[in-house]
């Protein structure tokens, strides 16, 4: 014989992850089916999620989830459904009913705990998260400092014959405002027995600012010369180790929000960058650094474009790898979609009143990755009324082996 409580049950059992996480009060991003968060009940950050597609929950920070919104609703109010009345104390948070007559009900006193625990236990998250957060916090200043440091103890790259040269063998014209050099920057890599970075090489260097919107250096981007290694003039660096390549381009500090300027100022309504910094002067002395121009870089794709919505991401027409069953599947490449509802600081920052924003891609490297993210740059930086033309160069080559190639040319 079917009781009330076998009913109600069999209601909450038929309800829905998208109905229940209405109830819940849960947060719904404006698109897609995927709905990560912080979690309501510990607090753990963006470890929660929700899928309405696929009817499932899941807290990995709980270790758990599944396909039930009974079992959902009692992991956001701390109720132990193996318990009968704490089963359905979370079937009636479902069906947005009571407990009907002749089922178990949690005590007022058992309540009481409940309540005070999921306190205690956010209230002990959100300690943890406030220490995390000043730690980081902590280190990035050192970190900014130490980049700030390198910097401003470099000379201005006009008096730095090496790193004059470098940028004349990359075909880059030599504005002075923004860039410097030094003589002998070590290069630390690796550690000893207690963990301490070993000086791996020395040598002159191209030192670049990472600046925020306030044109507070944030960061510094050092760049490792040897004159003697054509066509990119940069030393040939190993692990001692294992013999694997390192590379000769290093960052220090944040570049977390920021750009390198190269010419120019911030106050002019046209921008001109990508990624690479002879990238950038290599076309700034093709266009003959206008004066109406600001030239900048970004420290990386990723600096430039910011994070892609993971709806976006879709498979590479040509490029495979072996899973870890050693099956053969198509690489997954980054969206041109931006990522919904992040931070402003998670790719470089364009100023407001900029109504022309450059952006250059980069021939040599991956063609498909790379125009994913420059059309996800563009998507990113829109507003009204701004152009954003992505400008190519030859497939293979990037603006500075474009130059060099058009200077031997005429020579």
């Amino acid at each position: 014989m079917t009781t009330l409580v076998d009913t109600f049950v069999e209601q909450a059992r038929s309800i829905t992850i998208e109905v229940a996480a209405k109830r819940l009060d849960l947060t719904f991003r404006k698109s897609g089916h995927e709905h990560p968060q912080p979690c309501p009940a510990c607090h753990g950050k963006d470890c929660f999620a929700f899928n309405t597609k696929k009817n499932k929950w899941n807290c990995r920070a709980g270790g758990v989830g599944g396909q039930d919104a009974i079992g959902m609703a009692a992991h956001v109010h701390g109720l132990d459904v193996k318990s009968r009345e704490g089963f359905l104390e979370a079937c009636a948070i479902v069906t947005g009913e009571d407990i009907p007559e002749g089922g178990e009900r949690e005590s007022d006193e058992d309540r009481a705990a409940r309540l005070a625990r999921l306190d205690q236990l956010r209230r002990d998250k959100d300690q943890a998260a406030a220490r995390t957060a000043q730690a980081q916090a902590d280190f990035r200043e050192r970190e900014r400092r130490k980049a700030r440091g390198i910097y401003e103890a470099a000379e201005p790259i006009a008096m730095h014959g090496i790193a004059r040269r470098y940028l004349a063998g990359r075909g880059c014209g030599i504005p002075a405002k923004w860039l410097r050099a030094t003589a002998d920057q070590p290069y630390w890599y690796g550690g000893d027995d207690r963990g301490q970075l070993q000086t791996l090489h020395s040598g002159p260097a191209m030192i670049a600012p990472f600046i925020d919107a306030t044109v507070l250096v944030i960061g510094c981007h050092i760049t490792w010369i040897d004159l003697g290694r054509a066509p990119k003039f940069r030393p040939d660096l190993s692990d001692p180790a294992t013999g694997e390549l390192l590379p000769t381009k290093k960052m220090r500090g944040t570049k977390k929000g920021g750009l390198i300027p190269l010419a120019g100022d911030l106050s002019a309504r046209r921008w001109v960058g990508g990624e690479g910094i002879e990238n950038g002067l290599a076309f700034g002395g093709w266009e003959g650094f206008r004066d109406d121009t600001f030239y900048f870089a970004a420290g990386d794709l990723g600096n430039l474009s910011g994070p892609a919505e993971a709806s976006s991401r879709f498979a590479h027409p040509t490029l495979t790898k072996l899973d870890r069953n050693g099956v053969e599947r198509p690489v997954m490449v980054a969206g041109p979609v931006p990522k919904l509802d992040q931070d402003a600081d998670d790719a470089m920052f364009v100023l407001d009143h900029v109504d022309e924003l450059v952006l250059l891609a980069d021939g040599d490297s991956e063609r498909v990755m790379t125009a994913s993210a420059m059309a996800r740059a563009r998507a990113r930086h829109a507003r009204p009324g701004r152009l954003i033309p992505i400008i190519w160069p030859r497939d293979g080559h990037d603006f500075a082996s474009m130059a060099v190639s058009a200077e031997a040319e005429a020579s």
